[in-house]
């Protein structure tokens, strides 16, 4: 089996990186890809994370909140670190870095680092098991979603339910 103890994920997006940091930390932008729903974040050190479930996650019998978490660090637009967890593994909080950096022609980088040294439930879930269709895409299906949204002004298929 493969070590996911620390998974590292890279995309160029079409965006500039303000655009980027509202997505990753506004209920605007996250009803709209991934995994949607509202988030909650208060964006200063120890500041809390939630990020509330949708309709559908509720159906497929998940409560109210599907990630809480700490803020570790937030430097707007350029890293976000945070304690996270997934609340359907009872695992400890593993820790997740965004590192965005805008280029001098507008295309940013968004590079997501999850440590999970803890938390081998969590870091399956997260690596992606091709099921998109059923909750499946992990981090990669994340990060595509989010970079179809802010290019296209549309949701990815699947997104947000």
């Amino acid at each position: 089996m493969n070590d996911l103890s620390t998974q590292v994920h890279g995309i160029y997006i079409d965006a500039p990186a303000e655009k980027v940091w509202a997505a990753l930390t506004s209920s605007e932008y996250s009803n709209q890809y991934g995994y949607g729903g509202d988030i909650e974040i208060d964006l200063v050190p120890g500041g809390a994370l939630r990020h509330l479930t949708t309709d559908v996650m509720k159906k497929m019998g998940m409560g109210e909140v599907a990630v809480t978490g700490t803020v570790v660090e937030a430097d707007p637009p350029n890293k976000l670190v945070l304690d996270w967890s997934a609340v359907w593994h009872d695992e400890p909080p593993s820790r997740l870095t965004y590192e965005i950096v805008e280029g001098p022609s507008g295309l940013t980088r968004v590079t997501l680092t999850h440590e999970l040294p803890q938390s081998p439930g969590t870091a399956k879930d997260v690596a992606g098991n091709g099921n998109v269709e059923n909750g499946g895409g992990g981090w990669p299906w994340e990060l595509s979603s989010l970079k179809t949204l802010l290019e296209t002004g549309k949701p990815m298929t699947t997104a947000g339910a």
